[in-house]
């Protein structure tokens, strides 16, 4: 089933991006779709995934090396939400950035 988490993190968006260079651009197992955005506390991550599996395996294998590499230290969220989505329409679009 469809798996999504949308978390809120305590850093600014030109460390999101840093984290987004240390996990670096190889082909992520299960990932459908990542989007990342600023907050009114920090940064938005909104993923999608193939199974939670998949996210579980991404977060321990790429997430937390990277955060490593950067000396930043993985404390807890500010908030996480994950979400089952039984039900998925998948459009046709290319990648945009603002």
């Amino acid at each position: 089933m469809v798996y999504a988490t949308l978390i809120e993190f305590d850093v600014d968006l030109d460390t999101h991006l840093e984290i987004g260079e240390a996990v670096g651009d190889a082909p992520v197992k299960g990932l459908i779709f990542h989007g990342g955005g600023p907050s009114e506390r920090g940064v938005y991550s909104l993923d999608v995934w193939e199974s939670k599996e998949d996210s579980e395996r991404f977060y321990v294998e790429r997430t937390m090396p990277a955060l490593k590499q950067l000396g930043i230290e993985g404390g807890p969220p500010l908030s996480y939400q994950e979400f089952e989505l039984p039900h998925t329409i998948q459009a046709e679009s290319s990648p945009t950035s603002a």
